[in-house]
């Protein structure tokens, strides 16, 4: 295939580089002014793992979680500042109990997942700043959760650990931290 000659003359090849006095400081390549940039805040993520009520207490007690009997993998999707709430439906892994309880919230700390003592070998954590917050049972609260809304919402919990709404880790921050009665009444009313 033939292709056609350039019509090359020796013209500068960048705007105006032919016009530079000698000693004059000259950017040739655009480039983006970065003094001027605004980090842009990362969002926000609300998590809600699962795990027995018996592990979930250990975890509160020395301020970290774990989930998935300690894999690194699902750890690595939570950033600092997002918030988890762990759903417990058992006091003892492995127990059909009905227990099916909130069994904490907090926010997640600084720091990459590392590796800690476990009963059976090692596994994976990440810190966490817990909240005061007593156990709420799940049941009277199926109504007002949206993640709760279809009615095979706990097939999705098998995963060990998934995002879920604002909306809803909000309104768990808010009975977990107060009474279910008085929040549910402040809800109806706005």
């Amino acid at each position: 295939m033939m292709s056609k000659a350039s019509n090359y003359s020796g013209a500068a090849l960048f705007p105006r580089e032919d016009q530079i006095n000698q000693g004059a400081a000259v950017r040739l390549l655009p480039h983006a002014n970065t003094s001027s940039r605004r980090q842009e805040p990362e969002q926000k993520s609300y998590w809600l793992a699962v795990a027995s009520a018996e592990h979930v207490r250990i975890g509160r007690q020395h301020g970290f979680m774990q989930v998935n009997h300690g894999k690194r993998a699902p750890l690595m999707r939570i950033k600092p500042g997002d918030g988890i709430i762990y759903y417990s439906p058992s006091v003892k892994m492995g127990e059909r109990d009905g227990f099916q309880s909130f069994t904490a919230i907090g926010f997640v700390r600084e720091g990459e997942p590392y590796l800690g003592e476990m009963g059976c070998g090692n596994a994976y954590r990440k810190d966490v700043d817990w909240l005061d917050a007593p156990e709420q049972p799940l049941r009277p609260l199926l109504g007002w959760l949206d993640f709760t809304q279809d009615k095979n919402w706990g097939y999705k919990l098998r995963f060990g650990l998934v995002e879920f709404g604002q909306s809803d880790f909000e309104f768990l921050e808010e009975i977990l931290m107060s009474e279910l009665e008085v929040v549910k009444q402040r809800r109806l009313q706005s």
